[in-house]
Parts: structure tokens; C-alpha cells; sequence
């Protein structure tokens, strides 16, 4: 949150205290009046006198009713503004005390509910001037008395006003934790959504797309060994691809069932064994495996590095006119598992690649290695072929 953002929420948090604080402060003016007029009409104060007195009162709990308008920006106005309504409406009364005793205070402790660091600045001159105005329009004879009461008058407004405003800024507090906890509620659930996205897109593309798209290659070496007369590879090919589409009809049961890999006794050397052989019997290009991982890998690490190597290896049989292709992955001596695909075909362009939108194999393959803490670099040559290196944490996460 900026400065700015900070302040506006001050200001408004200022305002919802002033709000809250209304309702007592006039309960207190009204006694205030009452009493104060009750003891002017009973010492005998003509109508002038109460009406201007009313009058007096009228425009205080006016001013205090808007004093969110006023504060924090023109505090100092507001402030000697109602200062000067308390002692002008003392001057009325044959009691002088009685409106300098309450009302003086309730601005005291309007004080505390200000936002600002001229809060004690503020604090401090108000009471100086109250104590001056004070020894000034209170008779010297009367003059014990008055402090004996309006001081400990003072402190319990003051102390009232203080929890008042430490209860009211709690609340506010708790509000606004509450639409933060909101909105980082909608937050982690646009997240949680985004990402349930993206892996459906991977977890379609990896079954559904690579399952047909080898189904297809199986289909078409078929054809290329029938149209040579030769049915008995093209039968062996054809119940590889009927395991094939059962295969990928289990797989597309358990995207649409949103279903993960959970077992443990899952071993990705069988399922790395599995791919290359098919993809060698499919696209008769020798595809070789190097496993030397000593370790049991989690479920997560299986599943995405499988993934991963089924994704360069289609790729490899549709674009790369390679000859023979390797695969490799190992453990090293920083306790961390690398994993190499490469093959000699034609190479390309990697810029021009990453450029390009459609290329659902590629982001897939990002996604994967980002989820398991890991690093991906593909490094291709014109003429000389691609090598796509993987290299993620033996746990799977940063």
C-alpha cells in the first residue's frame, strides 16, 4: 500500500471515529445546556441572556456534529472556534464554571480521536490555554474549587475518550482485516482457478494430445508396412497402438476425474523404458536410455519428468528427422536430479519458437519443471539437433 492510499485510510479512519463519537459528545452537550440553563433561569437570567446562551450552544454541537469536515486539516480553526463558543457562552452564565468544566474537556478528548502528529502539540496548548482562560474569568475566591473539579472532570473525559477511540480504531482495524481477508479470499481462489487451468491444459495436452498424436504415428507406420506387404509388423504395430489408446482412454479418465498420480510404487525407469521402446517401435528411430537414479522419486517428480520426455519425444518424431535420439537422467552430487533428451536431427530456432503462440508443448514443459522448483534450458543447432535439459531438486521443490 503507497503513502497515498495510506493516508486517504487514515483520513477516512479519522472521520469513522469523529462519526462514533457523536452520539456521546451531544448526549454530553444536551446535559451540559440543560443543566447550564436550569441555573440561569433559576438565578434569574433574563431571556436575552438564554436565548444568546442557547444560541451559543446551538452553533457548538453544530460545529462538533461536522467536525470530520474540520479535522485533521483545519484542526487549528475548529479548535479556537469551539474554544471561543465555550468561553463566550461562560460569559453568559452567572455560573461561569459550569459550561468551561464540561464543555472544555469533551474538546480535550476530542483531541485524543484526532490522527496526526500535531495530536499532543494540540493537546498540550488547548490545556495551557484553558488553564489561563481559566485563572482569568473564574473569581480568585472560587478559583480552588473550580480546579478541584475540573481537573479530575477532565482526566475522566479524557480517559473515557481515549479507550473510546482505542475501541471504535479496534473495530475499525478488525473491518478492515476482514475485507483484506476478503479479498485475499477472491485473490486465492482467482489463483486457485488460473492454476487448476493450467494444469487441466497440461494434463489435456499430455494424454489426450500425445496419446492420439502417437496413436496417429502408429497408424501411419501401419500403413507404410502394409503397403510393403509387410502384416506381420504391421500387426505387432497395430496391438501397440490398441494398448496405446488404452492407454490413453485410462489416462483421459483420470484428467476428467481429476484424478492425480498417487501411488507410491509408481517406477519411472518402467515408464521411461515404456515411452522409448514405443517410440522406437512407431517411428523406427533408435532411442536409447541412461537411468541412473539410485533413489526412489516422489509421485510428482515421476509424473512431471514422464511427462516431460513424452512431450520431447513427440516432438522429436514430428519435427526433428533425426536418426537416433538419447535419453538420460541421473543424479548429481548437489542432491539434485538432471534429466537429458537429444537427438541429431534438423535443430531450429529457439528464439523464433518461444516467440510463436500455439506451442501448448512447450509452456506445458515450463509449468511442469517450475512446479517442481527445477530449471529448464533447450539449446538447438541448425543441422546438428536439440538438447533439452532438465534439472530439479531431488524433492521436487525449491
Amino acid at each position: 500500500m503507497d503513502n497515498h492510499v495510506y493516508a486517504q485510510n487514515n483520513i477516512k479512519q479519522e472521520n469513522n471515529n469523529m462519526v462514533a463519537a457523536r452520539i456521546p459528545g451531544l448526549i454530553w452537550i444536551f446535559v451540559t445546556f440543560t443543566a447550564s440553563l436550569i441555573i440561569q433561569i433559576v438565578s434569574g437570567s433574563s431571556v436575552l441572556h438564554c436565548t444568546s446562551f442557547s444560541l451559543l450552544i446551538i452553533i457548538f454541537s453544530t460545529f462538533y456534529w461536522f467536525s470530520n469536515r474540520f479535522l485533521p486539516r483545519r484542526a487549528w480553526m475548529y479548535f479556537v472556534v469551539q474554544g471561543l463558543i465555550v468561553y463566550g457562552s461562560a460569559f453568559l452564565m452567572y455560573n461561569v464554571s459550569v459550561t468551561i468544566i464540561a464543555l472544555f474537556p469533551l474538546l480535550l478528548g476530542q483531541l485524543v480521536g484526532m490522527v496526526g502528529r500535531n495530536r499532543v502539540a494540540f493537546f498540550v496548548i488547548l490545556s495551557g490555554l484553558s488553564i489561563i482562560a481559566s485563572v482569568i474569568i473564574i473569581p480568585s475566591e472560587g478559583l480552588f474549587t473550580y480546579f478541584v473539579i475540573v481537573i479530575p472532570a477532565t482526566l475522566i473525559i479524557v480517559a473515557y475518550a481515549a479507550i473510546f477511540f482505542k475501541q471504535v480504531n479496534a473495530r475499525i482495524r478488525t473491518q478492515q482485516i476482514l475485507q483484506e481477508l476478503e479479498e485475499a479470499h477472491h485473490q486465492v481462489e482467482n489463483l486457485t482457478l488460473y492454476s487448476e487451468r493450467q494444469r487441466m491444459a497440461r494434463d489435456l495436452h499430455d494424454t489426450l494430445a500425445q496419446g492420439i498424436a502417437g496413436i496417429k504415428m502408429q497408424l501411419e507406420a501401419i500403413n507404410a508396412h502394409l503397403t510393403n506387404g509387410n502384416q506381420e509388423r504391421a500387426q505387432q504395430i497395430a496391438q501397440l497402438a490398441m494398448k496405446g489408446a488404452s492407454s490413453v482412454l485410462a489416462d483421459s479418465r483420470i484428467v476428467i476425474d481429476d484424478l492425480r498420480l498417487h501411488e507410491e510404487n509408481i517406477d519411472l525407469e518402467y515408464i521411461l523404458r515404456e515411452n522409448t521402446q514405443q517410440f522406437t517401435t512407431a517411428t523406427a528411430i533408435p532411442c536409447s536410455l541412461n537411468y541412473e537414479v539410485m533413489q526412489s522419486l516422489s509421485p510428482k517428480i515421476t509424473e512431471h519428468l514422464s511427462r516431460i520426455v513424452s512431450e520431447c519425444l513427440l516432438n522429436i518424431a514430428r519435427h526433428s528427422r533425426a536418426s537416433e535420439v538419447f535419453v538420460s537422467i541421473k543424479s548429481t552430487l548437489d542432491t539434485r536430479i538432471r534429466l537429458k533428451v537429444e537427438d541429431n536431427g534438423v535443430g531450429f530456432d529457439t528464439e523464433e519458437i518461444s516467440n510463436k503462440q500455439g506451442h501448448y508443448g512447450l509452456i506445458g514443459m515450463k509449468e511442469r519443471v517450475r512446479i517442481l522448483g527445477g530449471e529448464i534450458r533447450i539449446s538447438s543447432t541448425l543441422g546438428e539437433g536439440t538438447t533439452v535439459t532438465v534439472s530439479i531438486p531431488e524433492n521436487g521443490e525449491d
